[in-house]
C-alpha cells in the first residue's frame, strides 16, 4: 500500500515531472540501503533504561547505594555495559563474564528491598506472588565478571517493563553460564502468638569494624541471613527484624545488617517477625549452608516483613553491603 501511494503522488502530470521522476527513484535506491545498515545496527545494541545497580563504597563504608543507568548489550562489541550517566560505569566483554543469576523481587511501591520469590522455568518465564497491599516486579540480575585480570560483581535491578527481553538477551548471549534459582519455599503469614519466643529479649550493637563470615560445619546446618536497608521514613530507626526457628530466636538484624548461625540437622519452622510475622518451614541438613532475606515493607508502626530463600551470590553480595549484628540474648 505505500509503495502504490509514493507511485501515485509520482504520477507525471507534466514533462518536468516525468523527468524528475528517475531522480526520485535514484534517490530512493540509495537511501534503502543506509535504511536497512542502520536497522541491522540498531538490532546488534539492546539498550535498556532504568536500571538500578547497587553498589557499596568500601570496606569502611558498606551501606548499599542506588543509581539508575541504562544496561546496554552491545554484539558488535561483545560488551555488556553499565552507565548512570555520572561517571560510574562497569563493562565487561561477553567471554569475561563467568556468571549469571536471576531472580524475580516483588517490592512495594515507595520501598526499595522486598520479597524475593518463587523462580521457575527453563526459558527464563518467572514468576511471584504478590502481598497484599500494590508491589513492583523486578528481577535482580547478579553478574560476575573479568576485569583486567581482577574478579569483579555486580547487582542490577531490571525493571518489570523490560524485563522480560532483558532476560531474553542474557540467555542468548551466556547461555549455560545463566541460572535461576527455583527454591520450593514459599512464606506465608504466621500469628505472632504462635511464636514461642516472641516476648523474649535481645541486645543488639551494630558492628562496622569487623566483618565475621560464617563457616561451613559438618555436623551443623549454616544460616546466613540479611536484612537489606529499606529506603523510606524507616531509614536509620531501630527496627528489629528477628529470625525465629522453631521455638527460638536464632538471629535478630536491623536494616541495613546481616547475621548467621548454626543448627542442628532437622526439621524447622523459619520466621522472620517485626510488626507480623512471616516465614515457612523446611529440612535442613548438616554440612550445608542456607540463604535468606528479610524483607521489609512499610507497615503501620514499624516495618512488617517477609521471609525468602535466596540463592548464595545474592545473599553474599548484599552481605557484603551491609555491617554485622552482633547482638545477644538479654539476661534474665
Amino acid at each position: 500500500m505505500k509503495g502504490d501511494y509514493v507511485t501515485s503522488r509520482l504520477r507525471p502530470v507534466s514533462t518536468r515531472q516525468d523527468r524528475s521522476a528517475p531522480r526520485v527513484k535514484r534517490l530512493l535506491l540509495l537511501l534503502c540501503p543506509l535504511v536497512l545498515c542502520a536497522s541491522g545496527l540498531s538490532a546488534q545494541r539492546s539498550v535498556f533504561e532504568g536500571v538500578k545497580i547497587y553498589r557499596h563504597r568500601s570496606a569502611d563504608d558498606r551501606a548499599l547505594v542506588d543509581k539508575f543507568g541504562t544496561l546496554t548489550f552491545d554484539d558488535s562489541a561483545r560488551k555488556v555495559t553499565f552507565s548512570d550517566g555520572s561517571g560510574d560505569c562497569i563493562e565487561a566483554g561477553y567471554d569475561d563474564v563467568g556468571k549469571v543469576v536471576l531472580e524475580i523481587t516483588t517490592r512495594m511501591r515507595g520501598g526499595t528491598f522486598a520479597q524475593v520469590a518463587k523462580v521457575v522455568g527453563a526459558e527464563g518465564m518467572i514468576v511471584g506472588t504478590a502481598l497484599a497491599r500494590p508491589h513492583v516486579d523486578d528481577h535482580w540480575f547478579y553478574m560476575e565478571f573479568k576485569d583486567q585480570g581482577r574478579s569483579e560483581s555486580a547487582l542490577l535491578e531490571i525493571p518489570k517493563n523490560c524485563s522480560a527481553p532483558a532476560i531474553e538477551k542474557a540467555n542468548q548471549v551466556f547461555g549455560s553460564r545463566v541460572s535461576v534459582p527455583d527454591f520450593p519455599q514459599k512464606s506465608a503469614e504466621i500469628q505472632t502468638a504462635d511464636l514461642k519466643a516472641y516476648h523474649s529479649e535481645q541486645t543488639l550493637k551494630i558492628d562496622k569494624q569487623n566483618h565475621p563470615l560464617p563457616e561451613v560445619k559438618p555436623d551443623k546446618a549454616t544460616i546466613v541471613v540479611v536484612c537489606p536497608a529499606l529506603i523510606g521514613h524507616f531509614q536509620g530507626k531501630k527496627n528489629r527484624f528477628r529470625l525465629h526457628a522453631n521455638d527460638q530466636v536464632i538471629a535478630v538484624n536491623e536494616l541495613g545488617t546481616y547475621s548467621f548461625a548454626y543448627l542442628d540437622p532437622g526439621k524447622y519452622r523459619l520466621v522472620s517477625q517485626t510488626e507480623n510475622a512471616n516465614g515457612f518451614e523446611m529440612e535442613l541438613a548438616a554440612g550445608q549452608e542456607y540463604y535468606f532475606v528479610q524483607n521489609a515493607f512499610h507497615g503501620n508502626f514499624k516495618p512488617k516483613t517477609s521471609l525468602s530463600r535466596n540463592s548464595q551470590e545474592l545473599v553474599s553480595y548484599l552481605v557484603q553491603g551491609s555491617y554485622f549484628s552482633d547482638w545477644k540474648a538479654k539476661e534474665k
